[in-house]
């Protein structure tokens, strides 16, 4: 019998996981686009911009390094009951975590075409026209500063839980 409930419990934290993943990720991106004002992202995919494509799937793999460890302690919180908790855990960590992921992002990658631009070279512009190698060289960019990011958010994830956990209870 705790083998049927173990299986349970397993599929129950697989799919509530799956569920913030994807909406964390549709959340950041919804974020960024927001940010990118010059590019109409959606528009740029239905018409086959791969450059865009590429640009934003390295968002939604950043997206995805900064919640990692929240994903577990919001489930576990679920599954225990403590849905109030869970829900409160959702709101601050993975808002948090995915507004800071989203702004160091977009501030990275304004810095960085700054750079350029005095170079001639506009990153956004070049992303719209379709500019693959410009696109896959922004992806880098975007990937680099998560991969750094990621351990910075995993000690506010551990720091908003314990703070929740202290006045929760």
């Amino acid at each position: 019998m705790q083998e049927a409930v173990n299986l349970f419990a397993s599929i129950v934290y697989a799919a509530l996981s799956a569920f913030i993943a994807i909406l964390s990720v549709y959340i950041g991106l919804m974020a960024f686009t927001r940010l990118t004002r010059n590019i109409d992202e959606v528009a740029e995919l239905k018409r086959g911009n791969i450059a865009v494509g590429v640009t934003l799937a390295a968002v939604a793999v950043v997206i995805g390094l900064v919640t990692l460890k929240a994903i577990p302690i919001i489930t576990v919180e679920f599954l225990s009951g403590r849905i109030v908790s869970a829900i409160i855990l959702a709101v601050i960590q993975l808002g948090t975590n995915i507004l800071v992921a989203v702004f160091t992002q977009f501030v990275v990658i304004g810095i960085f075409n700054e750079l350029t631009s005095r170079r001639g070279l506009n990153q956004f512009e070049e992303v719209r026209r379709g500019n693959m190698a410009i696109g896959v060289g922004l992806a880098g960019i975007i990937l680099m500063v998560g991969i750094i990011l990621q351990p910075a958010s995993e000690m506010v994830t551990d720091s908003v839980t314990s703070m929740l956990r202290a006045v929760i209870g």
